[in-house]
């Protein structure tokens, strides 16, 4: 017996099991990626920028906690679709067994526990949509980090990614269809495997360990109408004894939890963000803004970092 997510103790699901299924969503992960670019940003209000610099961390945000938490659901949306048919067309009872407690937990689902944190960047600069949905609307920043820079602080973070979302309708569809067959694959062949005697334990125990290694295609898997946004997203597990790390902030809804995350990388033997430059977004007052921004990032030991102002002609009425 092991212990697995969640703290349920595993009669049947085994570590190799779970490395098994690990290596199923990196190889289809693979699929999902962009060619590397130089400079990505991230848009955030003065409070988000003061502490970022201030602290040297980016502050990942839990996936239920995001301004937009419906879209965590999108691939679990995909997979309840494509899964209809195919529990309209079983004969298999054991492979039944599996299908009737995935379709409950489809219909039932829950990330609020959900162990991922990410932090979000975009590879458009002064874009209208970030700072509407990042930046506050009015009075923003978007701060520029090299691509490198962030690959090479994420070292100290093992467990952590850096990836772009998908938007492209087809790489949805054939990881979803995959997803379907391995887990019918992995299912089944685990019940002769393992001389299984509980099939619905069996089956409980492979949903948790399964669908928790593809919440990271919930959390990367986004609807094609996004596609504009070219975001990357830093995709952090929660480490066990983590709990007493995070931050936590009153949104309008909800009390978000935050994780920091050391970006710091050495620059000119020192250890620092990897900023390229810092823009001033739309607002009544972006040169005032600039000035302050400047002296801000001197107050923190950051040097000939340019300070720009968005050019984009947006007001709140």
């Amino acid at each position: 017996m092991s212990v697995g997510e969640f703290g349920m103790d595993f009669t049947y699901v085994t570590d190799e099991d779970r490395a098994e299924y690990h290596r199923f969503c990196l190889h289809h992960l693979s699929t999902y990626g962009r060619p590397p670019v130089g400079e990505v940003w991230h848009y955030t209000t003065a409070e988000g920028l003061i502490a970022i610099l201030r602290e040297g961390k980016i502050f990942a945000t839990q996936i239920t906690c995001l301004n937009d938490n419906l879209e965590q659901r999108y691939f679990g949306d995909l997979c309840f679709e494509a899964m209809q048919p195919v529990m309209t067309s079983n004969t298999d009872p054991n492979y039944a067994v599996l299908l009737k407690m995935a379709d409950e937990a489809l219909r039932n689902r829950d990330f609020a526990t959900a162990w991922h944190f990410v932090s979000c960047f975009s590879e458009i600069a002064d874009d209208l949509g970030q700072w509407r949905g990042y930046g506050g609307g009015e009075c923003g920043y978007a701060m520029g980090f090299r691509f490198d820079g962030i690959l090479d602080a994420l070292k100290s973070r093992p467990t952590a990614l850096f990836l772009p979302m998908q938007y492209a309708d087809r790489s949805h569809r054939l990881v979803v269809d995959d997803t379907l067959r391995m887990a019918k694959e992995y299912f089944l062949g685990g019940i002769a495997a393992k001389g299984v005697k509980d099939v619905e334990r069996w089956a409980r125990e492979f949903l948790v360990a399964f669908s928790m290694q593809l919440d990271i295609f919930a959390s990367t898997t986004k609807h094609p109408a996004f596609a504009s946004e070219m975001e990357r997203r830093i995709l952090a597990p929660l480490q066990e004894g983590e709990v007493e790390r995070l931050e936590f902030r009153q949104k309008r809804t909800l009390l978000a939890r935050h994780l920091p995350l050391d970006l710091t990388t050495e620059v000119d033997g020192v250890e620092k963000l990897p900023l390229t430059r810092i823009c001033v977004g739309p607002g009544p007052a972006q040169r005032v803004s600039q000035v302050s921004v400047g002296d801000l990032l001197l107050k923190y030991g950051y040097k000939g970092i340019p300070v720009e102002r968005s050019a984009v002609p947006y007001r709140i009425p």
